[in-house]
């Protein structure tokens, strides 16, 4: 896509140059022709020796670009500064995106129990609801309720099992 802007501009100026050319080739004689001119500023006159007009045209043609390239100078200028400040500004999130990723990693990281205990907060479902179930034996009288215990699954090699835990009466 690159190299067809370059051939697509390249054309372009070749077409303008090209009736340029055509436009100077056509009216030679006014561009052959020569004229001397005489500026008048109240104070102090002027005299400027005859030129050939495509000479003039061309001084006037550079003033031209000059004082573009002038008014576009403090454009530019802005550009560069409101660019600067955006990298600057990403620059900044960046560091903070880069910080909070090293904290969700230490917080994922204080998640995960240390080796020796490991084993202690792993809990055997089958040896839990053995533990309810003589519970329940024993007393009854006594009503139990199931608790939210399927959802969870300890073991995850394992099934859920659901944990009945008993109430006393009031």
């Amino acid at each position: 896509m690159e190299k067809s802007m370059k051939k697509g501009t390249l054309i372009l100026w070749v077409v303008i140059f090209g009736f340029i050319a055509l436009f100077i080739f056509q009216n030679q004689t006014f561009f052959l022709a020569k004229n001397a001119f005489h500026l008048n500023f109240g104070i102090k006159e002027y005299s400027i020796p005859e030129l050939y007009n495509a000479v003039l045209v061309l001084i006037f043609f550079c003033c031209g670009l000059i004082i573009a390239f002038l008014f576009s100078f403090s454009a530019r200028f802005k550009a560069k500064r409101t660019i600067k400040k955006l990298n600057t500004t990403i620059a900044a999130d960046t560091t903070e995106m880069d910080k909070l990723k090293g904290e969700i990693v230490t917080l994922k990281d204080a998640d995960t129990p240390v080796d020796g205990q490991v084993d202690t907060i792993k809990l055997d479902v089958n040896t839990t609801q053995k533990i309810v179930d003589e519970a329940t034996t024993e007393s009854p009288g006594d009503k139990t309720e199931k608790t939210g215990a399927d959802k969870f699954n300890a073991n995850p090699g394992e099934d859920t099992a659901t944990l009945e835990v008993p109430t006393e009466k009031k």
